[in-house]
């Protein structure tokens, strides 16, 4: 809560606040709660340059500092960041050991957007992308999931990852909007063709269009990509309520979304998921969505319902498989 990027800022210390107050609500007794550690300097170069790294610890000697338009670091944002990235490893680290099932990292600021050398849209350090990489160089995983729905695309995440076949990125999100990127043929390059999975969409869609992309798209890619691991990017700010995006999901839409990657995992690495904080930038909106995936992640396994209807979603299914027919079999 200490990282401050202004008064009226949107991805504002209260976030954390609605959150830290549903989740004293929860009352599972198998619910624990781990704070923070701080990612190491090794662990931030993992995704992240040395001269950039370099420049966000800097930003801690002044009261404010603009890293572009958009973003925007107090004092204590060296100290936050380094705590919301390593909250993600604290999370990951306690699934991979067995120590938890499954985890929600609730973090900020945000991370999805960051790229090896830049910070853009909220955010600093990729949290997710350092916590896949983290699996892969720190404990030999070989195949990572990172399922993004926020309502923008992770440009930074599917940067990072762009020409590897080990990291499987897949991301629905409001299109045309911010940051502009996520279009149906970036697919990733080299080795990594293929495993760049994109679901641009229009504004206006919910819970049914984003559960057929799901069923139809996503989930037959990711069962033959055989994870080791899942990572969920969950922003909020897909949700109807949200002042920034233009989509209709909601608290059930957030709950199905959530049952359909925690059988993928299930099926696929034994159950192995965490999930992340991105958006959300209504107070009631991100704890009723957080809530809905922390309550579906103690569930046990249920089975999936039938894929709902919506024709206005077909011509994004049939675009996505045009492009990803020649990596994926997509009958």
């Amino acid at each position: 809560m200490a990282h401050a990027p202004g008064r009226l800022h949107p991805e504002r210390p209260e976030r954390i606040a609605a959150l830290i107050d549903m989740t004293a609500q929860l009352t599972r007794p198998a619910l624990k709660h781990h704070g923070p550690r701080p990612a190491s300097i090794a662990e931030l170069r993992l995704c992240h340059g040395a001269d950039y790294i370099a420049s966000v610890e800097h930003s801690a000697s002044v009261e404010r500092f603009d890293f572009d338009g958009d973003t925007h670091s107090s004092a204590a944002t060296w100290a936050t960041a380094r705590l919301a990235a390593g909250g993600v490893l604290t999370a990951i680290e306690a699934v991979a050991d067995g120590d938890a099932d499954n985890g929600f990292a609730i973090v900020r600021p945000p991370g999805h957007h960051a790229r090896p050398d830049q910070a853009m849209g909220f955010c600093f350090f990729n949290n997710v992308a350092i916590g896949a990489k983290w699996l892969l160089e720190s404990r030999g995983f070989s195949r990572v999931l990172v399922l993004d729905w926020d309502v923008h695309h992770g440009n930074g995440t599917q940067e990072m990852f762009y020409d590897t076949s080990k990291v499987l990125y897949m991301s629905t999100h409001q299109y045309p909007f911010y940051p502009g990127t996520g279009w149906f043929d970036e697919v990733g390059t080299e080795i990594g063709a293929g495993f760049t999975v994109n679901a641009p969409m229009p504004a206006t869609f919910g819970d049914r269009e984003y559960l057929r992309v799901f069923d139809d798209l996503m989930l037959p890619i990711a069962r033959q990509f055989k994870p080791e691991f899942v990572l969920i990017s969950a922003g909020f700010d897909c949700h109807h309520r949200d002042p920034l995006g233009g989509m209709r999901v909601s608290e059930e839409g957030f709950t199905a979304m959530t049952r359909r990657m925690t059988a993928l995992a299930a099926e696929c690495c034994g159950g192995k998921i965490v999930a992340i904080l991105e958006g959300g930038y209504d107070l009631q909106a991100l704890a009723g969505g957080a809530r809905a995936v922390i309550e579906e992640f103690g569930r046990d396994a249920e089975t999936v319902g039938p894929t709902p209807q919506s024709a206005r979603i077909t011509p994004v299914v049939d675009r996505a498989r045009h492009f990803l027919s020649p990596y994926w079999k997509l009958d």
